[in-house]
């Protein structure tokens, strides 16, 4: 049978070339936020390397800075951990960062910090009990810590501190504000330049999140421009979680049309994108980045606007699940 001619009429024609349109800005949209990351990103090494001389990029993004948020879109994987501490070193060798503040309580970190500065403990006994941090990954960062604080006198010793509290888990409403008071009470204290580590949902400014103002809020508000906050993020891969039968690790892929996506068809697959310069593609437009929660859930997402929640994302295409401890026999 000849295929017949289809007819339209001049309404849905209309409609017809709006969409091819549509369908056609889309995409040049796309390219030209692509582009726009590779021409701005900076490429980071892989994670395993012990040079961070890639890094030198963070003296002038973190010039002037105070308090630097170190966020990660979950508490189980493998490459936010090791880059978090390549990341740690440089500001600590370089930038002359002497404090570094965990999103845990201070009964497990004190003991931490009297390893880190005096060697006092074994350190897989006092890490034993940290859950989804008990890893390979922050068990090296430790000990990178405590080597480099045994070639330092006291006064230039970085110290470890928890800004999180048990009792706060009865009060979630205002968590993230109390924990912002410990840091910014810690930060009058100890007047030095501080990082802050933290899941992405508590360390950003939080422009989007009618519900409740994060931590990263109200630390913006008390620090201001001397306040810094770099998130994570990832397209695919895996993760270590909590589950019902304990610590597992879950697969997962990022949805459609989302940040995480955009960013996925860049020319690298790891890349620290500053959201300051300008013209940008992505100055106020919300979007979704990977949200993986402590407890395995289905919704995976967080909302963000780029350059107010963060001041940059260090995206890492695909990841795999962080490596536990086995406990000693």
């Amino acid at each position: 049978m000849r295929n017949q001619p289809v007819r339209m009429s001049g309404k849905k024609l209309i409609t017809v070339s709006a969409l091819l349109l549509t369908h056609v800005i889309t995409g040049y949209s796309q390219d030209a936020r692509t582009q726009w990351i590779n021409e701005n990103a900076y490429v980071v090494a892989a994670d395993t390397t012990s040079s961070t001389a890639d890094l030198h990029f963070l003296d002038g993004e973190l010039k002037n800075n105070v308090v630097f948020g170190l966020g990660e879109a979950s508490h189980g994987t493998k490459e936010f951990f090791n880059q978090k501490r390549r990341i740690v070193a440089y500001l600590v060798v370089h930038l002359n960062y002497k404090r570094l503040g965990f999103e845990f309580n201070s009964s497990y970190i004190d003991p931490l910090n009297q390893y880190v500065i005096n060697g006092t403990g074994d350190l897989k006994t006092l890490m034993k009990d940290m859950m989804l941090y008990n890893t390979t990954e922050i068990y090296d960062l430790f000990q990178f810590i405590k080597r480099y604080n045994d070639g330092q006198p006291a006064s230039e010793k970085v110290n470890l501190f928890g800004f999180d509290r048990e009792e706060y888990a009865g009060d979630p409403f205002n968590r993230d504000k109390f924990m912002a008071d410990n840091i910014i009470a810690d930060q009058a204290a100890h007047p030095l330049k501080t990082i802050i580590w933290a899941h992405n949902v508590h360390i950003a400014k939080d422009t989007t999140m009618a519900q409740f103002k994060a931590m990263g809020y109200y630390l913006q508000q008390a620090f201001k421009h001397n306040f810094y906050v770099l998130g994570f993020d990832t397209f695919k891969g895996s993760v270590t979680v909590i589950t019902e039968n304990g610590l597992a690790a879950k697969d997962f892929d990022m949805q459609k049309e989302s940040f995480a996506e955009i960013f996925a068809t860049a020319n690298q697959p790891m890349l620290f994108i500053p959201f300051h310069k300008t013209p940008n593609p992505f100055t106020g437009v919300k979007n979704n980045i990977t949200n993986i929660y402590a407890n395995w859930t289905p919704r995976r997402t967080l909302p963000m606007i780029p350059g107010a929640d963060f001041d940059a994302v260090l995206f890492i295409k695909t990841t795999t699940a962080s490596n536990i401890m086995a406990a000693d026999k």
